[in-house]
């Protein structure tokens, strides 16, 4: 976008679907990838998917939110400094 690269970061909580949702979102994508259902504190699907361009996300796991926060905020520091454009998405305690 603008001719930069740019990253979405947030905080998100792991959710299970029943297996048929799965199972038909598996053949919406590339099924040989792993698949993980997440739900962003502070952003609803829709205005995730209105922004963010794909469809694969990178994961950091944490033991406590705390400690996801923190994850997320570093890691958005370190997007900046390796020239992407990062975005907070949703709730990131800062």
């Amino acid at each position: 976008m603008d001719g930069r690269l740019h990253c979405d970061l947030g905080v998100a909580e792991v959710v299970k679907l029943p297996g048929k949702e799965t199972e038909r979102r598996w053949r919406e994508t590339t099924p040989q990838w792993p698949i993980m259902h997440a739900v962003l504190d502070g952003i609803t699907r829709d205005q995730m998917m209105a922004r963010h361009k794909s469809n694969h996300i990178q994961v950091v796991y944490a033991p406590t939110e705390k400690q996801a926060h923190r994850a997320c905020r570093i890691k958005a520091a370190m997007m900046d400094e390796l020239g992407l454009e990062a975005h907070l998405c949703g709730h990131v305690n800062l």
